[in-house]
């Protein structure tokens, strides 16, 4: 299978490794905004719409794939269940990243993303926000939601890849590095046959 998704991400990560070297990425400029900003968390989260409903036929989804299909209460809640994704954890880890809040270093990128409206993630409202008002909604544009999108779609990529690791092998540290230059993952020791 062709995957169509990881050029997409690596080339919106691009984007924000450049944003970056033209706005400081601290805790104090989350809230910075801008229409470049709000454009990437558009492509963001329609690749997030796009990923999730592949992930779940590839998965055993068996829902019509129609207009009553949504990627958030049908795809995502699927996909919950089968990998607990509110729980998965992602390291902001880019080293021209300066983020020292540990709520801004360490994000649950899923966590509500499978619920909508109020109860929803909040990337996934700001997309909504900006992608039906933006002239009213642009400051939800922002780099705080631009990342928690933008690590939803590389956990979702992760999956998508499907990559199989011999983690007797590897370091038990952090090898994500080698996919993602704003972003890691933590891999848990396997311990034995503990069941």
């Amino acid at each position: 299978m062709v995957n169509l998704y990881w050029p997409v991400y690596k080339s919106i990560e691009h984007e924000i490794a450049e944003l970056s070297s033209k706005i400081h990425f601290d805790d104090e400029q989350l809230s910075v905004y801008s229409v470049k900003i709000s454009e990437l968390l558009i492509r963001c989260a329609v690749e997030i719409e796009s990923i999730s409903k592949d992930l779940y036929f590839k998965n055993g989804g068996q829902k019509a794939n129609d207009k009553d299909l949504f990627f958030d209460t049908d795809c995502l809640e699927f996909l919950e269940h089968r990998w607990l994704l509110s729980k998965k954890k992602v390291i902001v880890s880019a080293p021209d990243f300066y983020f020292i809040n540990d709520e801004n270093r360490i994000l649950t990128p899923l966590k509500k993303a499978n619920k909508r409206g109020s109860s929803g993630a909040d990337w996934a409202k700001a997309y909504q926000a900006v992608k039906h008002n933006r002239s009213q909604d642009l400051k939800r544009g922002n780099i705080k939601n631009l990342l928690r999108a933008t690590a939803a779609l590389f956990l979702l990529n992760l999956y998508y890849r499907d990559d199989v690791f011999d983690l007797l092998n590897i370091k038990h540290d952090n090898f994500s590095h080698r996919f993602s230059n704003l972003f890691s993952v933590k891999v848990h020791e396997f311990k034995g046959d503990t069941v």
